[in-house]
Formats: C-alpha cells, sequence, structure tokens
C-alpha cells in the first residue's frame, strides 16, 4: 500500500531545520531586515533541502506586492507583439516579476475582461495595448485600485496617469518616403489601413502622440510629400484592411487608376507582402519600374527577391522599456511617468531605386 504524500514544508520545518527563529527564516528567504549572510545561507540550504515553496499570497499580504504584472495585447501572433512580448518578458524576469498574458484578438469586450481578471488577480501593472484610444474607462479604473499601467505603441489619452511608449511613428514614416524622395520619386503612392485625421496640418507634433500607428504613419508620409513641395494626392492612397489579401487588391487598383506611380509605401508588414504579391502577378518588375517600401522588418523581407527595403521599428526595445517604466511607477505610483518615443530605422535593401523616367 503506498504512503500518503507527505504535506508540504512550512516556513516552520525550514526554520528548526536551520536552527533560526520563524522570523530570522522569513527574513532571510525574503531578503529583507537584517540577517547575516552565513544565516541566509543556512536557511536557504534548509529550504533547498526540505523543497519549501514559500506562500506567495501571505507574503503579497506582507508587502501589498504580488510581484506579478500583466500584459493585454491585441493578438500575440503578430510579429511586432510576439517581439515585444519577449522584451517584457525579459524585463520582468530580471526584476524578479512574473507576467500573466491575455491575447484580445483586438476585441474591445475581450479587453476589458482581461483587464478585469488580471487586477482581480492584483497585479502590481499592466502594459497593455488598447484596442480603443476613446472606450478606456477600464483602464481608467485602475488607478483607484492601486495598479500601474503603460500603453504599449497606442495611445489612450483619457488614462492620464499611463506612460505612453511607442517608436515615433511620424518621423519613421517621413523617413520611409524622403529615401523615395531622395532617390527622384515624386509620384509616390501608399498602401494604408488609415485614414487622414480631421483638421490634421503638417508637423502638428502636439497631437501626433494621440494618433493610432497606422494614422501616424499616414501622416509622416504628407509631412514628408509637402516638406519636399509635392503636393499630397488622395487618389495615390490605396487603403486597405489589415490583410494581405486586401492589400493585394488595393494595390491592384491604385496602380490601375494611377499608370504614372513609381513608387509605393506600405505602412506595415501584412500590408506589404500584399503589395509585392500584386507586383509580382502584375509583371511589374521592381525596383526596375517600381520601388517599394515596406514598415516593420520580417524574416520573408530577406527572403523574396528583391529584398524589401523596410523601415525597422525596435519591437523588443520597446517591450522592454514598458516593462521597465511600468516597474518604476510600481515603485513610485506618486509620480506622474512620461511619454517616450523611440526611433525606427531604414534598412536599404534591393527594393527601391531611382525612377526609370528620372
Amino acid at each position: 500500500m503506498s504512503q500518503p504524500p507527505l504535506p508540504p514544508a512550512t516556513i516552520i520545518d525550514v526554520a528548526l531545520k536551520a536552527g533560526v527563529s520563524k522570523s530570522t527564516a522569513a527574513r532571510a528567504l525574503a531578503r529583507y531586515g537584517s540577517v547575516s549572510p552565513k544565516t541566509r545561507e543556512l536557511v536557504q540550504k534548509a529550504a533547498d533541502e526540505l523543497g519549501y515553496q514559500p506562500n506567495a499570497l501571505a507574503r503579497s499580504m506582507i508587502t501589498g506586492r504580488t510581484r506579478t504584472i500583466g500584459v493585454v495585447i491585441p493578438d500575440v501572433g503578430n510579429h511586432f507583439f510576439a517581439v515585444a512580448m519577449r522584451g517584457i518578458s525579459t524585463a520582468a524576469r530580471e526584476a524578479g516579476y512574473e507576467v500573466l498574458l491575455s491575447s484580445t484578438e483586438g476585441d474591445l469586450a475581450l479587453e476589458r475582461r482581461a483587464v478585469e481578471l488580471l487586477a482581480g488577480k492584483r497585479v502590481d501593472g499592466i502594459v497593455v495595448a488598447p484596442v480603443s484610444t476613446e472606450e478606456t474607462e477600464h483602464l481608467e479604473r485602475l488607478e483607484g485600485q492601486g495598479i500601474a499601467v503603460t500603453l504599449l505603441d497606442r495611445p489612450a489619452p483619457k488614462v492620464k496617469a499611463a506612460s505612453y511608449i511607442s517608436v515615433n511613428h511620424v518621423e519613421a514614416s517621413t523617413l520611409a518616403v524622403n529615401h523615395l524622395i531622395d532617390l527622384g520619386h515624386r509620384d509616390i503612392g501608399i498602401v494604408t489601413e488609415a485614414l487622414m485625421p480631421a483638421g490634421w496640418q503638417p508637423d502638428s507634433r502636439q497631437e501626433s502622440k494621440n494618433l493610432r500607428p497606422s494614422a501616424a504613419r499616414l501622416v509622416g508620409y504628407v509631412n514628408a510629400l509637402r516638406g519636399a513641395g509635392i503636393r499630397y494626392r488622395d487618389e495615390y492612397v490605396g487603403r486597405s484592411a489589415y490583410a494581405k489579401a486586401s492589400a493585394y487588391e488595393a494595390t491592384r487598383r491604385l496602380l490601375r487608376d494611377n499608370p504614372g506611380l513609381t513608387a509605393i509605401y506600405c505602412t506595415d508588414s501584412e500590408l506589404s507582402a500584399g503589395t509585392f504579391a500584386a507586383l509580382q502577378d502584375l509583371d511589374i518588375a521592381c525596383p526596375k519600374d517600381m520601388s517599394l517600401i515596406g514598415f516593420d522588418d520580417q524574416e520573408w523581407a530577406t527572403l523574396v527577391r528583391p529584398k524589401l527595403t523596410v523601415v525597422d521599428q525596435p519591437s523588443h526595445q520597446l517591450g522592454m522599456a514598458a516593462t521597465k517604466e511600468l516597474l518604476l511607477a510600481i515603485g513610485a505610483p506618486e509620480d506622474r511617468r512620461g511619454d517616450r518615443t523611440l526611433s525606427g530605422r531604414l534598412i536599404l535593401r534591393d527594393s527601391t531605386a531611382r525612377p526609370r523616367k528620372h
């Protein structure tokens, strides 16, 4: 007959084995208070031999912290968020925090549910890429619950206590279009999900931080054109849903209606893939007859021919920066954290060249 399993070791068991008091054992394992290195080593050895696991709930009641953070993102399968998540995990692990992840599939109701669940688990803070810039009441309530918030890549202006960590999308987009302009292109199309924000004026930097990434990238395109004295033409904008198939059809329409185009800029990798496929199926030589720039570097961009010129955003660094900012807010909740933007970089490959007619 098998023996019943032994009950888990307690802090009292550890203290008895180490020959110290319960409070000394607790301080040694939690690494707070005055405990000599020799005693700490003795207690840790006893805990290891007994297989002692600290009670996280009890510790959190003492310290007021669970040493966990939540992460709420729209799509864990999206390359940008997948890489950013690795950065979040790295920074959290280095600081001794665990991470609870929720992917909402871009559904606002699922985001609300995820945030409420994480708040119920008393996470110390949440990194979130919000689905909506306006419907953010569930995020606004977190401050009153003592939960720090950092916004990743997507703004939420009503969440006043939150930090905002993002690439400077306007600047990065302008960088891409300026490259085409420097090559001599003047008829430059764009494939994008976004519409121009109402009442937008060139270089309105104060407002750009409130724009979603796709809209900010469209603004960067317009700013680059205007900065070079090139008229913005709405017919040069191919609007697409966030899908390769939609970008494929948007590119075909754009080229059918504007045969004079010599270059196209796509505002994310999904759209870039659809546009690249459309150029191939239309037998349009790239870059001989059409230059192409994408946004966000992915492995496929170096596997196709020609290799794709892209604006790369530092996704891993963004994830780490968001986590570090969150941890600062957890440590000093009375301080209002600032917004922070990182710069994208242009990676020149084979898909851009001087226009044929130049």
